[in-house]
């Protein structure tokens, strides 16, 4: 048996700390927007009103819809993300 030494958890970079917080910022928030949208609305009667011909269960409606709001919330938080790294640093004379 090997025996190594613990040295404690690994640093993670800036980038990844960035792509961490926007895929988990952007989760919670398709799940609260998921269970909004379908309390009020049926994915059944969602794909019949699109496409009459459409056959999709209620499962896969609401994955859809929650892939759907995840994709909209991670685009919304990596611009934040992005806007926020690239902002112009303040100098601390101008406060």
């Amino acid at each position: 048996m090997v025996e190594e030494e613990y040295q404690g958890t690994r640093q993670w970079s800036r980038n990844a700390q960035a792509v961490a917080s926007v895929i988990w910022i952007s989760f919670l928030t398709a799940a609260v927007a998921t269970m909004v949208f379908f309390a009020i609305f049926d994915p059944a009667e969602l794909a019949g009103i699109l496409d009459a011909e459409l056959e999709i269960g209620r499962e896969a409606g609401y994955a859809a819809g929650f892939f759907f709001f995840w994709i909209i919330a991670a685009l919304c938080s990596g611009v934040t993300a992005w806007l926020v790294r690239t902002a112009p640093k303040r100098n601390k004379q101008r406060r």
